[in-house]
């Protein structure tokens, strides 16, 4: 399934100890839940930092991690970061994540490494086969020269595209950068 890193030390933290465990799906749990702190964890393409993490159900088709406090999580093209993510994985790939937190916010960057659009809200909701990021509660995305907000946008990270609703009749705000529209 990936590997994680974690930070283990005794009561009088006289003792430390870093191990890197590999996880996988003959991992014996007894579908146990298992708990670390201070987690680095690499699975394909993501690199995921944070305090602490749990894994549910590790030896079933799905299997939930949830990640705690200052979590970072890290992609080719991605950075997101929050207080809390619940990343579900199906058949050991990546379905759907949840981002939690009222610092939560994400950048995307381009094949050269350049920042092109960034993103806050105090949820986002990711679904993984289609690319897109749908933030909750307090949301603002800009794509360089577009910035929008309100309480719900979808952010499609593929097309690059922002849809913003009004959610109970919550005002959307849209600053257009009309030099570049055609």
């Amino acid at each position: 399934m990936g590997y994680l890193q974690t930070h283990a030390s005794t009561i009088d933290n006289e003792h430390k100890q870093k191990d890197v465990l590999s996880i996988n799906d003959s991992y014996t749990t007894q579908q146990q839940n298992l708990y670390f702190e201070d987690i680095s964890f690499k699975k394909n393409d993501l690199n995921i930092n944070s305090d602490a993490a749990s894994i549910k159900d590790l030896n079933t088709e799905t299997t939930v991690f949830t990640f705690l406090g200052n979590v970072e999580i890290v992609s080719e093209i991605v950075i997101i970061k929050c207080d809390k993510a619940l990343l579900e994985f199906k058949d050991n790939e990546l379905k759907n994540a949840k981002f939690i937190g009222k610092l939560s916010s994400f950048q995307q960057f381009n094949e050269a490494k350049q920042l092109i659009a960034s993103g806050t809200a105090e949820v986002f909701e990711y679904e993984h086969t289609t690319n897109i990021l749908r933030m909750e509660t307090n949301a603002w995305v800009n794509n360089g020269s577009n910035e929008v907000s309100g309480n719900l946008i979808t952010y499609n990270l593929v097309k690059r595209s922002i849809i913003a609703d009004s959610e109970n009749g919550s005002p959307v705000k849209l600053i257009i950068d009309s030099t570049n529209i055609n």
